[in-house]
């Protein structure tokens, strides 16, 4: 492996100065917010990365009618939430970096999908609520209070 040699910058009538090595630069600059570790936001895109993904796997087996573990993506659905929360606490002028605007725009993109495909979801479990519990109270009725009329005996 070569080893490179600290360069001479030299000025009219300043003294020599050896440059610094990179290792040596990166120590003397200030320090950063703890989500700017490597001086992009790459905490709150892995965050945001990572709810978008179980956001859309959630969203995918609704639309394919597939059998999903709706308590199981909420867990992990708040998860994702209380991470992004710690992720921008932590982090300073997150909306100037236009990667993490443009995250979270897919972010959002997939919150209106999946909040579609709830919604058809619970529609359908009400309607189904809503014909189970019409079926239960014909049961039960002798037809007295009906408006047709009282059921005729068998």
């Amino acid at each position: 492996m070569e080893q490179k040699q600290s360069q001479l910058v030299v000025a009219s009538d300043a003294p020599v100065v050896p440059a610094l090595p990179h290792a040596i630069a990166a120590e003397s600059e200030p320090e950063r917010a703890p989500g700017q570790w490597l001086g992009t936001h790459a905490s709150i895109l892995h965050v945001i990365e990572r709810l978008k993904v179980t956001i859309d796997e959630e969203t995918a087996g609704l639309e394919l009618r597939a059998p999903v573990d709706l308590d199981g993506f909420g867990q992990r659905k708040n998860r994702g939430l209380l991470e992004l929360t710690r992720a921008m606490r932590l982090t300073q002028d997150v909306a100037s970096d236009p990667r993490v605007v443009a995250c979270l725009t897919g972010l959002r993109a997939s919150l209106v999908r999946n909040q579609a495909a709830l919604q058809i979801q619970l529609d359908a479990v009400r309607e189904v609520s809503a014909i189970i519990a019409r079926s239960i109270q014909e049961v039960e009725s002798d037809g007295t209070y009906s408006s047709t009329g009282p059921m005729p005996c068998k």
